[in-house]
Parts: C-alpha cells; structure tokens; sequence
C-alpha cells in the first residue's frame, strides 16, 4: 500500500500564505559522561533543513501541559524524523536553530514533543527557546 503524503501535496499552499525558513537541525548523539561524573550532550553536525514556523495554539499548550512551563515556545513542520526526549531508549533532545523573526537572530530551540510524525518523511514538533542562545554551540 502507497501513503500519500498530504504536507508535500500542499506545500505549495502553505508557502503562498508563509514561506518556509532555513533551520539548522542538530541530532543528538547522547552523551559523554566525564571521570567526575559530569554528563555533556553531544551533536552530530548540524543539516539544512526547511521548516515552517508557527505559533504554539493554546489547545497543543493544554494537551501538553506546558502552563506550568515559562518559556517560548513555537510549532515547527519539516521534513525528517526529528526525535523529542525518549528517556527509556536514551534517545532524542534534538535542537533546531532558526530565528524568532526573519532575518532575526538566530537561536536555539530544543524539541520538546513530537505533535505529528508520519512515515512519509514529515514530522510537526513542539519547541522552546534554550536561554543561551547558541546553546554552547557554535
């Protein structure tokens, strides 16, 4: 059976209304666990991908109980297989780097949920604006 994927039938819509943006998406790879104990994330290199960029509605606030979180948060659809925590698989915390406004600088996202994903290559997340702005990374 052949999946139809819908997002890349209407991509050309979407774009007429707002256009995609570049960001950076940059997959864990785990961590590294120092001789004190310490843990660092470590990324692999960061990939250009497309994203569309949208505001956090205040059903998807509700579903997933951020009312007590503070932060920044925003939608994101794009191409590919972007994970959020999965703490019992040690997998996830990916991040997107892309700006708050076009032309804007540049900031660190981490994925804090996966709304939507569908095995015909497209995914909608969930992130928050990391306060260092790089996230340590350069």
């Amino acid at each position: 059976m052949t999946l139809l994927n819908l997002h890349a039938e209407v991509r050309g819509v979407i774009n007429s209304v707002a256009n995609d943006i570049s960001a950076v998406w940059i997959q864990s790879t785990g961590n590294t666990i120092s001789a004190d104990g310490t843990q660092t994330p470590t990324y692999a290199a960061g990939v250009t991908v497309k994203a569309q960029v949208q505001p956090v509605g205040n059903a998807d606030i509700r579903r997933y109980a951020f009312l007590q979180d503070q932060g920044i948060y925003r939608s994101v659809h794009l191409f590919g297989d972007i994970e959020g925590i999965i703490r019992s698989a040690q997998l996830g915390g990916d991040l997107l780097q892309f700006p708050m406004v076009p032309g804007g600088t540049v900031y660190t996202w981490l994925i804090k949920k996966v709304a939507e994903t569908w095995n015909t290559g497209w995914c909608r997340v969930i992130v928050t604006m990391q306060t260092d702005p790089n996230n340590g990374l350069t």
